[in-house]
């Protein structure tokens, strides 16, 4: 019994920065409950984009503060239709799902210009920043950015690839991003900082994404037969569905004093569970922002 007592208490303690995933739920038409607890932002149904899968909803929460022509292009094609029906192409267990319409299965689409990449920019000091990690291994520091996570060096700012980021596909030219997105899955894959567009972050429906249909590592991921793709039924910004459609979600601040506390006791591991405590490091994909659904009154 008492091992039993440390784990529960152990899953306590994590919950609090573990991502909110749960089972598909009808919202209610009414308006959400009133925010009592400032530290916990409801966020804009504009920078929803909900997917709505043979697998379940997936909700990703775009970014224009940080990669602005990305996302206007990709509002541009959700509100166009383009993501109806496109399938998740190339998928590879522990790394990628990637989403939109192979080259050769293009047909009669009408051709879009490729994107100008949108890898960092300029550090703004206005930003609401929280430092996480100095010096980081791939970088001069990582920390939060208005609930995402940033890596800073030189003057520099980019989104870091945790889990759940996505980012525009390419070619090997930098400035070759179209139309097809891909979401980070397994572990952090950091390697592409800097070197794709990140412009978002899963929030919502982890349990959809752990279902998409995988592709053969041998093959790249390429999943050949379009019968054999998890596909997408329909693509929506939430501010272009009806209220009972919406889901009401908030994350926590990581401007917010708890975020900072929690952010403590997972660096400090204080938790008598912990006999190893660690160096103090962090790894700024470690800790994930709470995000959870706000229910009407």
């Amino acid at each position: 019994m008492k091992a039993l007592s440390v784990c529960t208490l152990l899953l306590a303690l994590n919950s609090m920065l573990a991502m909110a995933q749960q089972s598909p739920s009808a919202s209610a038409a009414a308006a959400p409950a009133a925010v009592v607890n400032s530290s916990w932002q409801l966020l804009p149904q504009e920078n929803l984009l909900y997917l709505e899968t043979d697998q379940g909803r997936i909700v990703i929460l775009l970014a224009p503060q940080f990669a602005p022509q990305h996302v206007k292009r990709v509002k541009e094609l959700v509100k166009a239709g383009f993501y109806d029906g496109v399938t998740f192409y190339r998928v590879i267990e522990g790394f990628v799902a990637q989403f939109g319409v192979p080259e050769h299965e293009w047909g009669n689409r009408a051709k879009l210009a490729p994107m100008k990449a949108e890898f960092s920019w300029p550090v703004r000091n206005s930003d609401p920043y929280l430092l996480v990690q100095r010096p980081d291994l791939l970088a001069e520091e990582t920390g939060f950015n208005q609930g995402f996570a940033v890596a800073r060096e030189q003057n520099q700012e980019w989104l870091v690839h945790c889990p759940g980021v996505v980012n525009m596909a390419r070619a090997n030219e930098p400035d070759t991003g179209v139309a097809d997105i891909a979401i980070m899955m397994g572990q952090a894959t950091r390697h592409l900082d800097k070197n794709m567009s990140a412009f978002g972050k899963v929030i919502w429906g982890q349990y959809a994404i752990n279902r998409i249909r995988r592709g053969d590592t041998a093959d790249g991921g390429v999943i050949g037969s379009v019968a054999a793709r998890t596909t997408i039924k329909q693509a929506r910004l939430g501010s272009d569905l009806a209220p009972d459609r919406q889901l009401q979600l908030e994350w926590l601040s990581t401007s917010s004093s708890e975020f900072s506390q929690a952010l403590a006791e997972r660096r400090s591991r204080t938790h008598v569970f912990y006999q190893h405590k660690g160096n103090g490091n962090m790894d700024v994909c470690y800790p994930q922002v709470p995000v959870r659904e706000v229910k009407p009154l």
